[in-house]
C-alpha cells in the first residue's frame, strides 16, 4: 500500500523507492503483488514513467486513507514504547478557551495521548491532584493549598457581577451592598467564601453551582444576581441581556483574581506531564479590563 501511494505521489517507482530508502525492484515488486492480489493493473506502464490506471485512480482514496491509518498505527506504536502516558487527565476550574492555544499545540504533539478535563469539586483543584485523579490543575487561587502541592501563578482575570436585564439590581444604577443583599446571590461554590471581597457580597438567599455553564444559565434566567468570569459572558454583555452593576459601596466593579497551575510535589512526572507541565508554565493567562489595562499588570 505505501509502494501504491507513494508512487502515485512521486511519479516513477525510482522516486518512490528514493523517499522509502528501499530500492527500485522491492518497489515493483510490492506493487506486482498488489495488483495480483487484486487481480487489476494499478498502473499503465507502457511509457517511460508510469500513470495510474482507471482502476488505479478508482482505489487511490481508499488506499490513501489506509496508508495514512496505518501510519497512525505505527506512530502509536512508537509513542507507547517511548513510554508515552497514553491518558492525562487536567482539572479545569477557569473558562477552558483560555488554555486553548495550549492544548492545540499539546495535540499536535502528542496524537496519541487522551486527554481527560475533570470540573474541578468545589473549584478545588488540588483534591484531584493530591488524590492522584489528576496529573496537573488550573484554578483561581485558594487561600492556602496543602504543603504537597506546587504551584505557579499562570496570571489573573476578571470577575463581574452581573444581573439580568429584567432584574430589579439592572436597573439601579449604583447597587450598595444592602440592595445586593436583597436579593439572590448566584455563586461558584468556592467563590463564596474564598476569593477577595466576598465577605461583603451576602445576601439573604444564595444558590451555589460547581459550574460556571450553569451559574450564567441562571443569570439568564432572571433568577439573581451572579458573580462569573467575565469573559465568559462578555457577549450577553455586549448584546445586553446581563447587565454590570456597577456597585457604589466598592470602587472595583470587577474582581482581579490570580489563576494557579498546581501539581502533586512528591508525584513522578512521566515525559508527556512534564512537557504539558513546563508548556502551562509559560502560557500567560490575561485579559484587558475595561480601560484597557492587561490583568497581568494589575494588582
Amino acid at each position: 500500500m505505501e509502494a501504491f501511494v507513494l508512487t502515485a505521489k512521486h511519479g516513477s517507482f525510482s522516486a518512490a523507492a528514493r523517499a522509502l530508502g528501499r530500492s527500485q525492484s522491492t518497489i515493483s515488486s510490492a506493487i506486482a503483488y498488489l495488483e495480483i492480489t487484486l487481480d487489476v493493473d494499478l498502473f499503465d506502464r507502457s511509457s517511460r514513467l508510469p500513470t495510474l490506471t482507471e482502476a488505479g485512480r478508482a482505489l487511490m482514496p481508499e488506499a490513501r486513507a489506509l496508508y495514512d491509518r496505518a501510519v497512525t498505527f505505527e506512530r502509536h506504536g512508537d509513542a507507547l514504547a517511548e513510554a508515552d502516558a497514553p491518558r492525562i487527565t487536567v482539572a479545569i476550574g477557569i473558562p477552558p478557551h483560555q488554555i486553548m492555544p495550549v492544548l492545540t499545540e499539546f495535540s499536535q504533539k502528542f496524537p496519541h495521548t487522551d486527554l481527560v478535563i475533570r470540573n474541578p469539586d468545589r473549584g478545588d483543584a488540588s483534591r484531584l491532584v493530591l488524590a492522584d485523579e489528576a496529573e496537573l490543575g488550573i484554578a483561581f487561587l485558594l487561600p492556602e493549598y496543602p504543603d504537597e502541592i506546587g504551584f505557579h501563578q499562570m496570571g489573573k482575570l476578571l470577575m463581574t457581577h452581573v444581573a439580568h436585564r429584567s432584574h430589579p439590581l439592572a436597573a439601579v444604577t449604583s447597587p450598595s451592598f444592602d440592595e445586593l443583599r436583597g436579593y439572590r446571590h448566584l455563586a461558584y461554590i468556592s467563590h463564596s467564601s474564598a476569593l477577595p471581597t466576598s465577605e461583603y457580597l451576602q445576601s439573604t438567599q444564595t444558590w451555589h453551582t460547581d459550574s460556571y455553564e450553569a451559574l450564567a444559565s441562571l443569570a439568564r434566567s432572571g433568577l439573581g444576581w451572579a458573580t462569573l468570569p467575565r469573559q465568559l459572558v462578555l457577549p450577553e454583555i455586549a448584546s445586553g441581556e446581563l447587565v454590570e452593576l456597577r456597585l457604589d459601596a466598592y470602587p472595583f466593579t470587577d474582581w482581579i483574581v490570580s489563576v494557579d497551575l498546581i501539581w502533586h510535589r512528591g508525584r513522578r512526572l512521566g515525559h508527556v506531564e512534564t512537557w504539558l507541565l513546563e508548556r502551562l508554565r509559560r502560557h500567560r493567562i490575561h485579559e484587558k479590563s475595561e480601560d484597557g489595562q492587561d490583568t497581568v499588570r494589575l494588582q
